[in-house]
């Protein structure tokens, strides 16, 4: 079903989960295995459950600081000692520490007394059993024990338990690369000095790192102008190198708009427009079998079209289920659109300043328009879906929290002065 907007514009009715559901319908990413080292892999996604190639300890060991003995002769209870002889009657055994196999019993060495001559001294009270204070063959690791499954993050501490199972290099789901391409004669790089009728290429360095944090490999394509046979040379350049491609700009209907058309030619359009704002004219094409999305130009819109779409497509060809953030229920202090409510199939990303009282937690909305491209996307706290009814003043909506919650701040007027 097709819609128009206030400009008469033509978009697709889909919402967000169906636009990435039509996608991964059609396509199937290949699962590309690498392997690397262990030093390397932190964050990577195992390809494999991964299992020890190694039995640790090799042989009992000691599992604290002390003597090793043997328990036999505490039978009757401790035996005198004052004659015992290091190497024949006792051995030192501290943490991890092999002995010799006449010894069966570990004493920590903070139950033995050393007088100034060598002699050792033991509680009478003492208890020795066959086993005492020692670790088994094994007890760390068995081979063939299973360390990590399929499918998952590879955390820091992983990292010491593949370590101690003797793995060297980890098979991991190789990174997609993902091309971006920035468009738009008004574009013009990141720390220069614009002038009039330019504007400063802001979403290069905010897709890098954004891929970066998904797990991708970014590969940023230089500046393209409003041209068809450069926008087509750009996507062919794109599409031979990376396994995702996403152009920025020249989504919507204007003059120089030539970016959904070229997909439209090129390969099989998914959707054109979602029901999702702002970026609501973000387009999904298949070329071959690549991904090709077309983001709207402007910061806020091309960050949620990278934070819910592109996020989604990475993690389908990571094998690993889209991140969910931290979510809380608070109360908007404010309308989300004071002077019309949204259809309920309408989804609206609004960024908010979120504070906790004792009643709970409470929303402040941002709204994109009325505010600097800081303040909607790089500085508050959180980001909640305003769909139908519930986007006045009053109701509760989830918000997710893009920070901890330990970050939410206290001081209500605070974050009254700066939302006035």
């Amino acid at each position: 079903m097709i819609t128009k907007d206030q400009n008469n514009r033509e978009f697709d009715t889909i919402t967000r989960k169906e636009a990435l559901e039509k996608l991964f319908d059609l396509w199937n990413p290949p699962f590309n295995i690498e392997t690397v080292p262990l030093e390397d892999a932190r964050g990577r996604i195992t390809a494999q459950a991964l299992y020890s190639r190694l039995t640790l300890p090799l042989v009992r060991s000691s599992n604290g600081d002390g003597i090793a003995v043997c328990s036999a002769a505490f039978a009757e209870g401790p035996p005198d000692t004052s004659a015992w002889v290091a190497g024949k009657d006792y051995v030192r055994a501290d943490t991890g520490d092999d002995f010799d196999d006449r010894f069966d019993a570990v004493i920590m060495i903070e139950l033995v007394g050393f007088d100034g001559e060598g002699r050792i001294f033991l509680p009478p009270e003492l208890r020795v059993v066959p086993g005492l204070n020692i670790s088994g063959t094994g007890n760390s690791v068995m081979e063939g024990e299973l360390l990590l499954e399929k499918a998952l993050p590879i955390r820091a501490c992983d990292l010491g338990t593949l370590a101690l199972g003797g793995l060297r290099d980890v098979p991991v789901v190789k990174k997609p690369l993902v091309a971006f391409i920035p468009t738009g004669n008004e574009l013009i790089p990141a720390g220069q000095l614009p002038k009039r009728e330019q504007n400063i290429d802001t979403n290069s360095i905010l897709a890098r790192h954004m891929l970066l944090e998904m797990g991708a490999e970014p590969l940023i394509l230089p500046i393209v102008k409003d041209d068809p046979e450069l926008l087509k040379q750009a996507l062919e350049q794109a599409l031979d190198a990376a396994d995702v491609v996403i152009i920025n700009g020249g989504s919507s209907k204007g003059a120089e708009d030539y970016n959904a058309r070229l997909l439209a030619e090129q390969g099989r359009v998914i959707c054109r427009g979602v029901n999702a704002a702002p970026g609501r004219p973000l387009c999904i094409a298949l070329i071959g079998q690549k991904p090709v999305v077309n983001l709207a130009g402007p910061m806020v819109a091309a960050y949620f079209g990278l934070d819910w779409c592109v996020r989604g497509i990475v993690c389908r060809i990571l094998n690993i289920p889209t991140p969910q953030r931290h979510t809380v229920i608070a109360t908007l202090q404010e309308d989300i659109f004071p002077s019309r409510t949204l259809p309920d199939s309408f989804e609206f990303l609004c960024r908010v300043q979120v504070t906790r009282t004792a009643a709970g937690y409470q929303a402040w909305p941002v709204p994109f328009k009325k505010v600097s491209g800081r303040r909607t996307v790089g500085f508050h706290s959180g980001q909640c879906i305003g769909r139908g009814p519930n986007t006045a003043k009053g109701c509760n909506v989830e918000v997710e929290l893009l920070y901890g919650p330990e970050f939410i701040l206290f001081d209500e007027e605070a974050i009254r002065n700066s939302y006035t």
